[in-house]
Parts: C-alpha cells; structure tokens; sequence
C-alpha cells in the first residue's frame, strides 16, 4: 500500500455511518458498512472527489490518454446499474480579459427577478472575498435542489487564498452547476456517451434550464421576455440539453422484500405480542391502524395489477375502495 494513502475509522458520510474510509490525498472512499435492521445488506462504498481530488483524477487519467468519461464507462463495465452518481459539481470558467458577465450583475438580475428558472431561491455570499457592497458569489437553488447554481469570482478566491494580487491572476470569473441524484446520474452517464463533449453539454443544460432575462413590462408572462445580451453571448448557439431520467417501477415483489428488510413487519408483529399480552396500553392495535390505513396510488397499481395476473379481478374493486385520492404519501413506491 503506497505511504501516502490514510485509513480512518469510521466515517460518516450523508448520515450513513461506514467502518473504513482510505484516503489518497483529496479522494476519499468509505466503506465496510455495518449491517443493521434498517440496512441488512449494508451500504456498499461511497466515493468522494472534492476539486483537488478531480485534478489529481483527471491528471492520472491524462497521463493514460483518458478523460473521465471513460472513467464512468469503466464504471459502467464494472458494477452495471449497482452504482450511481448522488451529486456532480460542472464549472464554467471565463478567463477573457473582459468577462461575458460578473457575479455583480448577476446579482442585479436577481434582485430585479429578471430570470427564469425551475427554482425562484437565491441568494448571495457577503463574507468571504467583497471589498464593496456586492456580494461576490451568487446562488441560485438551494443546497438539496436537484439543479443548483453558483456565480462567483474565482479571481479574488484564489488572490486571497494564495496572496496573489489580481492584476497576476488576471480575470477569472466561475459559473458552475450542482447536479444532485437521479440528474447526476443522468448528466454522467450521458457524459460517459460522449467523452469530448462536457463543454457543450454543459452549456446545453444551461440553456434548457436557466435564462436571464430584459424586463418587458408589456408581458406578463415572464418566460416570453427576451433573453439578455450578455447570457446570450456567453452561451452562444448550443441547443437544449435534456437530461432522461428515467422512471423505476418496483415490483410487488421488491415492496414484500422491502417490508421484510426494513423492519416494517418486525414492527408489526411487535404490536401484535404487546396486544395478545394485553400490554398496549395506551397505544392503538393492529386492527384500528388497518382499519384507517389507505393504499397510495403507485402500490393500489402494484396490487391490481398482481390481482389481475391472478385472476382474481373480482378483488379489484375493494382496492379502488381503499386508495388514496392524489398523489397519496406512500412509503416505498
């Protein structure tokens, strides 16, 4: 084992406890889960790069000729659909002497409310590199969103980390994009696809999903205003990136397990011995919370579904009687 990789114990990662986590500079990776009665099988290993960690990677890589894309096809050759991606961070970075556009006038477009996008929460950082009134990073979506953004002057970080003055640096101004789960995943695998393309992959998922735009008090309608001059010039003529995520379906089947793996029925049968032993108390039996309990929509479809590949149709009306109305709140679906 090379010196220079640590292993510590344990780690906790996203509120998951792990036994081992090895460390190679700025790579992490956790693993040797515990088994629990919330997680029999354990959690398997969780991989984290922070941005040294994606330079050290990517310096590897080039010195094999490779990029990440065929890392993530490796992944795929390796593991299948057994793995996924549960955040992806892409940076943009402007180093024209006189930039497409500042995080100071991203602010102001903020504030005005002249943008569209799938989220309306922004916000701004005032604490760490201003030296005027302006927040010098801007944010929009919050840290959990599936699609998130950060607008800031990559300049002034590095001249107040490594005490550069700015004229040595010279402009550098960061746009970058935080993908979270199922798009994550989808962004990925379709970078995998397309090895050489992360720059106008990149810019298309921009331009499907966030505009700035010019005020035109004639229309209500926000999503028909113009797009401004600069987001336009900084995105040029890329076409719409839609990522495909694509929508799983458990069985009957995967839902029995589930209830088995996850300690539901365990809990259930506990209610049952405190019942027969007369030592509820003040808590409800089993048969009062079945009597008010209701299928979600995904699991009533599960069920008629099982009813009819069993011919037993006649059964199907007794589920529409119990389903929920809407959207329902159903545990695994």
């Amino acid at each position: 084992m090379p010196e220079d990789i640590f292993i510590t114990y344990p780690a906790k990662v996203a509120f998951k406890t792990y036994q081992t986590r090895w460390q190679l500079g700025d790579i992490y990776i956790s693993g040797n889960a515990k088994p629990t009665e919330d997680n029999p099988q354990g959690l398997g290993c969780y991989l984290v790069m922070t941005g040294r960690g994606c330079d050290d990677i990517f310096n590897i890589l080039d010195s094999h000729n490779r990029t990440f894309g065929h890392m993530f096809h490796q992944c795929v050759r390796w593991f299948g659909t057994e793995f996924h991606f549960t955040r992806l961070d892409i940076a943009i970075d402007d180093r024209n002497e006189v930039p497409f556009f500042t995080p100071a006038q991203i602010r102001k477009k903020f504030e005005k409310e002249e943008f569209v996008s799938t989220s309306d929460f922004y916000h701004f950082d005032d604490s760490k590199y201003d030296t005027d009134d302006l927040a010098r990073t801007a944010y929009l979506g919050s840290g959990k969103s599936a699609i998130s953004y950060r607008f800031y002057d990559k300049d002034r970080e590095v001249s107040t980390k490594y005490n550069k003055s700015l004229d040595e640096i010279g402009s550098w101004k960061r746009t970058e994009i935080q993908l979270r789960d199922e798009k994550a995943h989808a962004f990925a695998m379709l970078f995998e696809e397309r090895p050489m393309e992360l720059g106008g992959l990149a810019f298309g998922l921009l331009v499907e999903n966030l505009r700035f735009v010019v005020l035109n008090k004639n229309e209500s309608n926000k999503s028909r205003w113009k797009t401004c001059r600069f987001w336009k010039r900084f995105l040029g003529n890329v076409e719409p990136l839609k990522l495909h995520i694509p929508k799983t379906q458990n069985s009957l089947l995967e839902t029995q397990q589930w209830l088995t793996d996850g300690g539901a029925i365990s809990s259930i049968k506990g209610f049952y011995f405190l019942e027969e032993h007369d030592a509820l108390g003040e808590l409800k039996s089993v048969r009062e919370m079945l009597d008010k309990a209701r299928y979600s929509p995904p699991l009533s479809s599960k069920l008629t579904g099982h009813l009819q590949r069993m011919g037993r149709e006649e059964l199907i009306p007794h589920i529409q009687y119990d389903t929920k109305s809407g959207k329902g709140g159903a545990l695994y679906e």
